[in-house]
């Protein structure tokens, strides 16, 4: 089923890509290929738009208005939000699901990786937090104010993070505490 959905939304995805198509999700579609071990194509960018969802709302996200036709026939998911603005968002994003997750940072570094029920958000003073490079956000992870999360960090699994992380973190716990520390460490 999903073959002849691709070939029924090939020519139009194709169209909409080229238009729209940036730097930023060039690069997206690139870790998404590493990520699920595909090769990287405007075949498999497609494939990736009709199966899944979180891939669709990355597209419509940094392809601008023209892109978004496609949602009125092909929605994303309505309950992942992405408010940062797309150039504070660096390349290399992946959403791995994205089931209830809020994305509201004031910048995001490149190569980060967000899993499902994932905040990152404002706190009651409407700070917004600041995400480096290399990061993973775990499944229900909280990241609230004006933290900084520095570069090659992991968050943990539901963990609350409510102060700043330095770079080479794993973090982890309610309120987040830095767990182990690495220098040589790559996510």
């Amino acid at each position: 089923m999903n073959r002849l959905k691709i070939l029924i939304f090939f020519p139009l995805f194709y169209l909409l890509w080229k238009s729209s198509s940036t730097i930023l999700l060039e690069k997206d579609l690139e870790r998404w290929c590493k990520w699920k071990e595909l090769k990287k194509t405007i075949w498999t960018a497609c494939s990736l738009f009709v199966s899944d969802k979180a891939f669709r709302n990355l597209f419509y996200y940094r392809g601008g208005r023209l892109s978004r036709i496609l949602s009125i026939i092909m929605p994303g998911y309505d309950h992942l939000q992405i408010t940062t603005p797309c150039n504070d968002i660096g390349p290399g994003l992946v959403i791995q699901h994205g089931f209830a997750t809020i994305i509201s940072a004031e910048s995001i570094g490149q190569n980060c990786k967000i899993y499902q029920q994932v905040t990152i958000g404002y706190n009651h003073k409407l700070e917004a937090p600041k995400i480096g490079d290399n990061v993973e956000i775990c499944c229900g992870a909280k990241v609230i104010g004006g933290v900084v999360i520095g570069n090659n960090v992991i968050v943990g699994a539901n963990a609350v993070v409510l102060t700043d992380v330095p770079d080479n973190s794993i973090v982890a716990g309610i309120p987040a505490k830095v767990i182990k520390r690495n220098d040589l460490f790559i996510v």
